[in-house]
């Protein structure tokens, strides 16, 4: 059996096999949603609900992006 400790709230999470970086689930002390950032060892992090996106206002990019 493979586990991460979480350090927010020192629960240990159980993983029957090796989780994908990317992968998430729910921390069953805290019930708050991870997501796996490394494997050697398993790395748990907050998972973003979103994609994070950076948004360039219109008149900030060049002005070949604009059509001007």
């Amino acid at each position: 059996m493979l586990e991460a400790v979480r350090p927010e709230c020192d629960a240990d999470v159980q993983f029957t096999s090796m989780p994908k970086v990317g992968h998430r689930l729910v921390c069953p002390a805290c019930n708050s949603v991870l997501t796996v950032i490394s494997q050697h060892p398993i790395g748990l992090d907050w998972a973003f609900m979103e994609p994070f996106k950076a948004s360039i206002s219109n008149n900030r990019r060049p002005p070949q992006e604009r059509g001007v």
